[in-house]
């Protein structure tokens, strides 16, 4: 028998449970970067003396204004 018919039954569910995972891990690799861009600026607004937007602390905080 071909080795692609044995392991067919499997395949479907193996890829139905792999895609939300994969979503969600792509989910936090977007936010993680996102998070760390705002960081980034904020400690570069910061040590070139320049204030940091408030909407930039909030977004960072997570507080909604």
């Amino acid at each position: 028998m071909n080795m692609l018919s044995d392991v067919s039954p499997l395949l479907v569910p193996i890829v139905a449970l792999l895609v939300p995972i994969a979503g969600v891990i792509a989910w936090a690799v977007v936010k993680v970067t996102r998070m760390n861009l705002l960081h980034e600026t904020a400690r570069h607004l910061s040590s070139n003396g320049q204030p940091i937007p408030p909407e930039l602390l909030a977004e960072i905080t997570g507080h909604k204004r």
